[in-house]
């Protein structure tokens, strides 16, 4: 699943695609997350709303996003 991006009026120049798509395809390699899975599409969705709110470092969006998967994603305990 590549990233899709809502019709929010957001624009995004090829580079910054390519650079979100990075991120999210690491992540789901990482944390063994098949890109069809719905915490895939929440994933994507966390990425791109921290990329609008000004986070567009690679390495400190690629960062929040493993916290996302850790924190907001793992299964619950039990």
């Amino acid at each position: 699943m590549a990233i899709q991006f809502d019709q929010s009026g957001f624009e995004l120049a090829p580079q910054q695609i390519g650079t979100l798509q990075r991120i999210f395809d690491r992540i789901c390699f990482e944390a063994r997350i098949p890109r069809q899975d719905i915490r895939a599409g929440r994933l994507a969705k966390f990425l791109m709303d921290e990329f609008r709110f000004g986070n567009t470092d690679e390495v400190a969006l690629t960062e929040c996003g493993r916290w996302f998967v850790t924190a907001r994603l793992a299964p619950p305990a039990g």
